[in-house]
């Protein structure tokens, strides 16, 4: 695993928005600073389109995110969540010595996870300097599941926070929750990648003019089986057209426009259309603000994080929060018409929380590499 100097880092499986904040940072890190990347064997695909440096790619899974309910994107199934949390903490803690005799052999300079807590007792363990980047931790999600179930899922909570508190330093990225119990703490604003203005590009691609309207819209990779379809393709009517990675579960609709991941990312549709529509996650959220694209977005119940994304969007401007009925019946199109209109201010935050990681994360690196030649 890795080599001499180097930066290990572990990302959740959880949602593409980790993997594409910690693909930020890891894209801004000097080439001679060797960067290995242990996560799970399904994000190895998203991880070659999203990285712009070599990498040495290894499977690794130690903590499990949130279980939501099929086709059901914006709710969170608490019960199934701590179930299986457990089974792969427990899993993880019993691997612990090992990754963390990993690090020794392989001389690991520093690691950094994104959410994921365990290896953050490896690195304690083997004596290896341990980041977390975050905007909340897996602790802060289940605690109010767990006080629910009670039984055994509040000492899991407490094992989980436990585990973070080997962290050596926090870089907290906006919009964040608190955190300021895990270890110290860098405030480092919003890590972002900002997309590529694309929107001419975008057009010719899907034969559209400057009159029609271009909706970026994104509801996760669970989908949402619920929506009302057939509202979304009414709005051709108004000339309003949708574009994103995934068709409808029920087949084709007109002004829904697929365009390949290998070619787009979800910055570069931020920056090039008029208005999004998506749950809000931390990397979507954070893609719309910093390129000043307005977005509509449901609530999300079960997920502590969506009170700060909900708030950052709200004093930016730019975020119309839609009722959950509104968002299932897709009944936006006053708020589709705000939105389009809606040209807000810059981000609440700083966004170049990607630049200011890498850098404290090379000094670190390059510092270990000079006192081991």
């Amino acid at each position: 695993m890795g080599q001499a100097g180097g930066l290990a880092v572990y990302v959740t499986s959880h949602g593409f928005g980790h993997l594409n904040r910690s693909s930020a940072v890891i894209n801004r890190l000097p080439k001679e600073v060797p960067v290995t990347i242990r996560s799970h064997p399904n994000l190895f695909e998203h991880w070659r389109e999203r990285l712009r440096r070599p990498a040495t790619l290894e499977p690794h899974v130690s903590d499990v995110g949130v279980l939501s309910p099929a086709g059901d994107s914006v709710a969170v199934d608490g019960v199934a969540t701590l179930e299986m949390a457990a089974r792969v903490h427990a899993e993880a803690m019993g691997r612990v010595d090992e990754e963390a005799q990993r690090l020794r052999e392989t001389r690991a300079a520093a690691v950094l996870c994104d959410a994921t807590p365990v290896p953050l007792v490896a690195a304690r363990r083997a004596g290896v300097p341990g980041f977390l980047l975050a905007n909340f931790t897996w602790a802060d999600i289940y605690a109010p599941h767990a006080k629910r179930l009670g039984g055994d899922a509040p000492k899991l909570v407490a094992d989980i926070r436990h585990a973070y508190r080997q962290a050596t330093a926090v870089f907290r990225a906006e919009p964040a929750l608190r955190m300021a119990d895990i270890a110290p703490v860098i405030e480092v604003g919003m890590v972002v990648t900002p997309g590529r203005h694309r929107a001419e590009e975008l057009r010719k691609r899907l034969g559209l003019t400057l009159s029609d309207k271009l909706v970026y819209f994104y509801i996760g990779r669970y989908g949402q089986d619920n929506l009302s379809w057939e509202r979304l393709e009414a709005l051709a009517k108004k000339r309003i057209h949708f574009v994103g990675f995934h068709s409808a579960p029920g087949g084709a609709v007109a002004n829904l426009h697929v365009v390949p991941a290998t070619e787009w990312t979800g910055a570069d549709l931020a920056a090039s259309v008029d208005a999004i529509v998506a749950k809000a996650g931390y990397g979507t959220a954070c893609e719309a603000m910093v390129a000043g694209t307005p977005m509509i977005y449901p609530p999300r119940t079960g997920f502590a994080e969506h009170r700060v994304l909900d708030r950052a969007l709200r004093n930016w401007s730019g975020g119309f929060p839609a009722s959950a009925r509104a968002f299932s019946e897709f009944q936006l199109a006053k708020l589709l018409e705000q939105a389009i209109e809606c040209r807000p201010g810059p981000p609440p935050f700083p966004a170049d929380g990607a630049a200011r990681v890498a850098e404290r994360l090379a000094q670190t690196c390059l510092s270990c590499l000079k006192l081991r030649d």
